[in-house]
C-alpha cells in the first residue's frame, strides 16, 4: 500500500471535483457533528438543571434527618458546629408539619378551600445561605426573623400564578390575604401572606414557610429540628463531609446526599440520558450513510478510472485508501468547523440566553467527553461509510470498470 500515492489521488479528487459539491459535503458533516454534541449537550443541560434546582431550593447538598427512633435532632452542640466546617457554606434548620390550610374568599364559611400542605419553618438568615427561595419571590417578599403571623407560600398553593396543579390549589389567593393553618397537633392559626414563591420544583412550590420562632410556638419545643440542610461549596464531595459532621457527635442521624433523594427527578434523568444515547447513535449513522452516498456516488464516476490505475499495476489497497483518505478529509473538517461553532458560537448564546424549562434554565453542558465522543463517532462513521463503497469499486474486474 502507497500511502503518499493514495493521499495524492485523494488530494487531487477534492481539488478537480465540484467546488459546489464539495462545500454542501463539509456543510452536511458540519451539521451532522453539530447534531451530536448539541443533542447531548442539551440534554446534559436538562440533566444539569434538574441537579441545580434540587440543591438550590429543595435539598441543598446534605440533609440530616433524626434517628429511627427520633422525632427530632437534638443534639444542639454538634448542631452549632457544622457551619464551622471548612467548605460548608452553611446550613439551615427546619420544622417540617403536616398542615391543612384553609383560605375563605367570602369570609363567611360557605367557600372554604383547603388542601394539606407541608409547612416547614426556617431561620431567615440561615436559609438564605443554604437556598435560594428568597430569590423566587414573585409576589410580595421573603419572611423576616421578627415575623410571627405571616406565611409565604408557592404558587402551587396560592394558585392563579401559572402553577401546574391549580386543581389542588386554594383557587387564588394573594399577598396581604388571610389564611388558616391547621398544625398536625390540631393548633390552628391565622397567618397573613407575606409573599409567593415560585422555584422550578413543583413539590417545593408545595410547601409554605414561616419562621422559626413562630413554629417553636406552635410545637411547643426549642432549638431542635426535624431536618438540617447543609450546603457546601463542592459538590460531588458530599461523603467527605458527612464523615465530617459526623465526628462533630452526630452518629445515630440519618445523613443522605441530595442526590439519593432525587426520586422520580432521578428515573427522569436516566431517561434523559437513554434519549441522548438513542437520538447520538441515530446522527452518528445519518452521518455515516451521508459520506457513504458521497463516496458511493464518486466511486460510480471514477469507474473507468480505477480500472485504468488498476490495469497500470495500481494495487486496490492504495485506491480504497485514497477513497478513505478522502471520506476522513469531510469527517475532519465537519469536526473542526463544528467544534469551533459549538464553542465560540452556540455555547456562549445559550450561556447568556438560557431555555426556561419546567425543570429550570437550561443552558449547553458541552464536556470534553461529549467533544470526544462525538469526534470519535464521526471520524468512525466515516472511515466506515467511505470504505463499503471503495472496496467494493475496487474489487471490481479491471475490464469491467473501464466498460462500465
Amino acid at each position: 500500500m502507497n500511502i503518499k500515492t493514495s493521499f495524492f489521488l485523494a488530494l487531487t479528487s477534492v481539488k478537480r471535483g465540484s467546488k459546489g459539491t464539495l462545500a454542501m459535503t463539509i456543510l452536511i458533516m458540519t451539521l451532522a457533528y453539530v447534531n451530536l454534541v448539541f443533542i447531548s449537550s442539551i440534554f446534559g443541560g436538562i440533566i444539569e438543571a434538574i441537579n441545580t434546582e434540587s440543591i438550590n431550593n429543595q435539598y441543598s447538598n446534605i440533609v440530616i434527618e433524626p434517628a429511627v427512633d427520633k422525632k427530632y435532632i437534638e443534639n444542639k452542640e454538634a448542631v452549632s458546629l457544622i457551619d464551622t466546617i471548612p467548605g460548608v457554606i452553611g446550613s439551615s434548620a427546619h420544622y417540617i408539619n403536616n398542615t391543612v390550610i384553609s383560605y375563605d374568599e367570602r369570609n363567611d364559611g360557605n367557600d372554604i378551600k383547603s388542601g394539606k400542605w407541608i409547612t416547614k419553618s426556617i431561620n431567615v438568615d440561615d436559609e438564605e445561605k443554604v437556598t435560594k427561595i428568597h430569590e423566587s419571590m414573585i409576589e410580595g417578599s421573603f419572611l423576616e426573623p421578627r415575623d410571627s403571623n405571616k406565611i409565604i407560600i408557592g404558587k402551587e398553593i396560592a394558585g392563579e400564578h401559572g402553577g401546574s396543579l391549580e386543581h389542588l390549589s386554594l383557587g387564588g389567593v394573594f399577598v396581604g390575604d388571610e389564611i388558616e393553618v391547621k398544625f398536625d397537633n390540631g393548633i390552628k392559626r391565622e397567618y397573613t401572606i407575606k409573599g409567593i414563591f415560585s422555584t422550578k420544583s413543583t413539590q417545593v412550590d408545595q410547601m409554605a414557610f414561616v419562621t422559626k420562632k413562630e413554629m417553636e410556638s406552635v410545637l411547643n419545643v426549642h432549638n431542635l429540628a426535624s431536618e438540617i440542610l447543609v450546603k457546601i461549596e463542592d459538590t460531588g464531595n458530599e461523603d467527605v463531609y458527612i464523615d465530617e459532621i459526623r465526628q462533630l457527635g452526630l452518629r445515630n442521624e440519618d445523613f443522605k446526599r441530595w442526590d439519593e433523594l432525587l426520586g422520580f427527578t432521578s428515573s427522569a434523568s436516566a431517561s434523559f440520558l437513554l434519549i441522548s444515547l438513542i437520538l447520538g447513535v441515530i446522527g452518528t449513522i445519518v452521518a455515516g450513510v451521508t459520506i457513504f452516498i458521497i463516496i458511493f456516488v464518486s466511486v460510480v464516476n471514477k469507474r473507468r478510472q480505477i480500472g485504468i490505475l488498476k490495469a497500470i499495476g495500481m494495487k486496490e489497497d492504495t485506491i480504497i485508501l485514497s477513497f478513505v483518505m478522502q471520506a476522513l478529509f469531510y469527517a475532519v473538517i465537519g469536526v473542526t468547523l463544528g467544534v469551533s461553532f459549538i464553542l465560540f458560537g452556540l455555547r456562549p448564546f445559550f450561556i447568556s440566553n438560557p431555555l426556561d424549562f419546567p425543570v429550570g434554565w437550561v443552558s449547553l453542558k458541552v464536556t470534553f467527553d461529549i467533544i470526544r465522543i462525538s469526534n470519535i463517532s464521526l471520524i468512525v462513521a466515516a472511515l466506515i461509510g467511505g470504505f463499503i463503497p471503495a472496496y467494493n469499486g475496487a474489487k471490481e474486474s479491471i475490464l469491467k470498470s473501464i466498460w462500465g
